[in-house]
């Protein structure tokens, strides 16, 4: 029997490779495999997602293309390499959504407006052009929400810059460990992605955020 058509809500995880996550790369593999988990047995959320993961250092990397969570058995590997271009990231993301939303119309979906967690440790290389790149993601119709979480030594201008909204920015408290900030922030991904998945069953279309315990949101200026 074929599956009704629905809505559909694209999610774009967007993870830094570069070498300055070496030490912390199994922490953010372990959680896409619990990610995963936690995702088989919410079938009904994971089944109005389609989930893809890039990876950026030097060049970006599409892992896995949007994918119904259901049909997958294993979560990509990332693997720590290169340095840190964020250009790279979001000409990746300029030239794939647009393909990607026009492939699901294609299959009968209604689209909802894509959903970007960008994760980095760190800031983009010197003299990287990601604030163009960014701009220019931001400039189509189906242009994305953007989340940007900063761990370890991200600086918090650049991720309100990449958010597309100060409610969508946040950071680690300081003194926080990556790993704890890492898998901190994998829960609250997945509880993201599941109350969002629920969201759209029950008829409703925002985006539905879980903020990461040990993260700092920055909305709001603090002094």
């Amino acid at each position: 029997m074929t599956e009704p058509k629905a809505t559909i809500l694209p999610v774009y995880f967007v993870a830094d490779e570069s070498y300055s996550m070496a030490d912390d790369i199994g922490d953010l593999n372990s959680g896409l495999t619990s990610l995963l988990d936690a995702l088989h047995l919410a079938s009904m959320a994971a089944a109005k997602v389609r989930f893809c993961v890039i990876g950026f250092s030097d060049t970006a990397v599409c892992h896995l293309e949007p994918t119904d969570l259901r049909n997958l058995d294993d979560m990509p590997r990332l693997t720590a390499r290169g340095s840190t271009s964020f250009a790279a990231a979001f000409a990746t993301l300029t030239a794939r959504i647009p393909a990607d939303i026009a492939r699901l119309k294609s299959d009968g979906y209604l689209v909802n407006r894509p959903a970007v967690f960008f994760l980095t440790d760190g800031a983009p290389n010197s003299g990287d052009p990601w604030q163009a790149e960014r701009a220019r993601l931001t400039e189509f119709a189906a242009r994305p929400n953007i989340l940007a979480f900063g761990i370890g030594q991200a600086n918090a201008d650049v991720i309100r810059q990449v958010a597309t909204s100060p409610q969508y920015a946040f950071i680690t408290a300081a003194g926080t460990d990556t790993g704890v900030a890492i898998s901190t922030f994998i829960t609250a991904l997945t509880q993201s992605v599941i109350n969002s998945g629920q969201a759209l069953s029950s008829g409703q279309a925002s985006l539905q955020i879980q903020k990461p315990d040990n993260f700092l949101s920055l909305a709001v200026d603090t002094v």
